[in-house]
């Protein structure tokens, strides 16, 4: 998978973690911790190439009822500007 905008070391991954990991209740998502939700949206990213369906168009653009695969090998991801997040990806 080639993922676009990728960077070697965000600045959400230099944060320090403020959870109490001996409390489930004093950990994110109970408590505000930017590093957990920004690793929260990095895990949301895939790493492996997919394959999706994909409809059929005709000569004149027109959606078909049939459907063919299509494997994603690329990606974009979408950063927030203060601590380079994934706010979201597309292909």
């Amino acid at each position: 998978m080639k993922i676009n905008n990728s960077l070697d070391v965000a600045r959400w991954e230099k944060l320090e973690c403020s959870c109490n990991m001996d409390k489930e209740t004093e950990c994110y998502p109970f408590v505000k911790c930017e590093h957990c939700r920004c690793q929260e949206c990095w895990d949301s990213v895939p790493q492996e190439d997919f394959t999706e369906q994909e409809s059929d168009i005709d000569e004149e653009g027109n959606r078909l009822e049939t459907t063919h695969d299509r494997v994603v090998n690329e990606i974009t991801l979408v950063r927030g500007h203060n601590l380079e997040d994934v706010v979201g990806w597309y292909y």
